[in-house]
């Protein structure tokens, strides 16, 4: 599956998306797609990958006809044992007017990554939406959102990020009905907080929850910095929660190609 994150204002997109690659039973790929930079190098890795790799090369691999060679160099290991790998976003969000055409070449070769058998989370981090209610050009990840299995709209349940919400769950709908394959990929992620339910937040967005996750700030905050986390990392409520989430997004993510797979068509009988 290939499933696009991204909030309507900070609501923890980037670390969410962390949190589920780390907590997937399965090979994962995280790809830090945010035109605002990427900050999962110099944070949770700590600065253990260099800037000669990552998102930010790949427009001159594509100009040049490198792209399919040289993909995999840029991937990054997350885990001891390579199991989980992180394509390292932008250093400066100045580099991402470049990448406009790279993103469908991207998706291609994530596509492949999903067909060795990766599932593949895409942090596009924070919607950009214009005053004409539509995305921003300067939001250049769109394709991506697009050709996704799932587009999944990380909220906190609280009524400021709610409020903040609608009009880009409304200009995503739009965009995923012209652009993509249809507004029933959009869901969210719900970041619970005290007082509100997953089905109030539902029914005031119109759109299902898929997953839920805790406020775990303890958590969150070793998955920013790369520090430590008291007791076993993967007994930590945020970890936990994402083992689940991951199963739940498995499972919308497979029934939205079902649905929008198409379907056999009967041969006449020959005579």
């Amino acid at each position: 599956m290939i499933v696009a994150l991204l909030s309507a204002k900070s609501s923890g997109v980037t670390t969410t998306a962390l949190a589920l690659a780390l907590a997937s039973p399965r090979a994962t790929v995280l790809a830090e797609c945010d035109p605002s930079g990427g900050t999962v190098r110099a944070g949770y890795l700590q600065g253990a990958a260099t800037a000669a790799v990552g998102l930010h090369r790949l427009a001159t691999a594509e100009r040049d006809g490198s792209l399919p060679e040289v993909f995999e160099r840029h991937l990054v290991a997350l885990d001891a044992d390579g199991y989980r790998l992180l394509l390292p976003g932008l250093t400066d969000p100045a580099q991402a007017p470049s990448l406009a055409g790279t993103w469908e070449p991207l998706h291609r070769l994530l596509r492949v990554m999903e067909e060795d058998g990766y599932d593949v989370l895409v942090d596009a981090g924070r919607a950009v939406v214009e005053s004409s209610h539509r995305l921003s050009s300067l939001y250049s990840p769109a394709p991506l959102l697009r050709l996704a299995d799932l587009v999944l709209l990380v909220v906190r349940a609280s009524a400021p990020a709610v409020a903040a919400a609608a009009p880009v769950v409304r200009v995503l709908r739009e965009d995923l009905d012209r652009h993509g394959t249809g507004a029933g990929a959009l869901g969210l992620v719900l970041i619970e907080e005290v007082g509100f339910k997953a089905s109030e937040v539902a029914a005031a967005l119109g759109v299902p929850v898929v997953a839920t996750l805790p406020d775990d700030p303890e958590t969150a905050d070793a998955l920013g910095s790369g520090g430590r986390v008291r007791g076993r990392f993967a007994l930590a409520p945020l970890i936990r929660a994402s083992r689940s989430a991951h199963e739940q997004i498995t499972i919308a993510a497979t029934r939205r190609r079902v649905q929008i797979a198409p379907r056999p068509t009967l041969e006449a009988p020959r005579v």
